[in-house]
């Protein structure tokens, strides 16, 4: 099967349920199209995982079919970011940081703020893709515990490292300041030219798209005030 995953025409043959009902919406309209990456997991690497892990072989699937997946786009200019991420307005907005910083929750007000207006692009691993000078954010179907992705591709307009806290109040970083968490949120292969390759797309992105540290509530006000900082900076 042909699939269409951030406008990579990718070819997997799914053997369980969670990849094959989770990657449905990114079906090729046209199967007869030459595949750019082929993702081949076999018997034995699933079982191999969910012995050592302790896992079902659906699950085991699922986890090294997105690994493989992350492992082939690097060289084709993209990357994962552990991140919520939503598209409104036909602009993409990401949220990061680590566990319990309120990723799900910031784009879950951001769902009831703006209703029908949002699209949950990913709310675990989105992609980010450089393509002709531009970056983007994309849906995949590999999004964690909950199916919560869109097969769209948007231009990315900022990043929010989250932080909770009672007052809302947002500040944008500097590159150096942004690299660390960004770089904690991402995977690092581990081969050494994939490596040198996802600093280049890392580079290039924090380079060109505004990186923000944003302390918020559970409030719209949080919204109105990503939103508005976000889209400002270089999305009107």
């Amino acid at each position: 099967m042909i699939y269409s995953i951030c406008d990579f025409y990718v070819e997997f043959t799914p053997k369980y349920s969670r990849l094959k009902d989770r990657s449905e919406k990114y079906i090729a309209k046209d199967q007869s199209v030459k595949p750019e990456l082929s993702l081949e997991i076999f018997d034995e690497e699933i079982s191999s995982y969910a012995e050592k892990y302790s896992a079902d072989k659906d699950l085991a699937e699922y986890v090294l079919a997105g690994a493989k997946f992350y492992d082939e786009i690097i060289m084709k200019g993209a990357f994962f970011l552990h991140s919520s991420a939503l598209c409104v307005d036909g602009y993409g907005f990401a949220f990061t940081g680590p566990c319990g910083a309120g990723k799900s929750t910031h784009a879950s007000l951001w769902r009831k703020y703006f209703g029908s207006k949002v699209i949950s692009i990913n709310d675990d691993k989105p992609a980010i893709k450089i393509y002709k000078d531009t970056v983007f954010i994309c849906g995949t179907p590999f999004s964690g515990k909950h199916d919560i992705n869109s097969n769209v591709l948007v231009p990315l307009c900022g990043i929010c490292i989250l932080e909770q806290a009672k007052e809302n109040s947002i500040i944008r970083l500097t590159a150096s300041e942004a690299i660390g968490v960004i770089m904690s949120q991402t995977i690092n292969p581990d081969k050494a030219d994939k490596m040198s390759k996802l600093f280049e797309l890392l580079d290039e992105t924090l380079t060109k798209i505004p990186v923000y540290k944003l302390r918020c509530n559970t409030s719209f006000e949080a919204v109105e005030l990503s939103y508005k900082t976000m889209k400002q900076a270089i999305c009107q």
